[in-house]
């Protein structure tokens, strides 16, 4: 229906609008606030790819991994200087190994 100048607009279901049209309506936000979160984990994570589109599943696998890297960091506490006889620290687990949702 248009909407008559002077006439302000409803953003909602009107009044003899379904049930359905509600749930419509949030599940729409919900949509769109979920395609935000996504955004921003994009931005947040470095370990993504950033030659490439990633699905939101490989998205998820790498904020998974990232977690777990900043888990262990703040396990290890803060790094001490190497001595020039020390050798390279190995990871605790394969980098194949990371992605615990494959």
């Amino acid at each position: 229906k248009a909407v008559r100048p002077g006439e302000a607009a409803r953003c909602g279901p009107g009044p003899g609008a379904s049930p359905g049209a509600a749930e419509q309506a949030a599940a729409a936000a919900l949509l769109y606030d979920m395609k935000g979160c996504y955004s921003r984990l994009r931005a947040l994570v470095p370990t993504l790819p950033r030659h490439r589109r990633v699905s939101k599943v490989e998205l998820l696998q790498h904020v998974i991994d990232y977690i777990w890297d900043l888990q262990l960091a703040l396990q290890r506490g803060p790094p001490r200087p190497a001595a020039a006889g020390d050798p390279p620290e190995a990871p605790c687990m394969p980098a194949a190994d990371r992605i615990l949702c494959r």
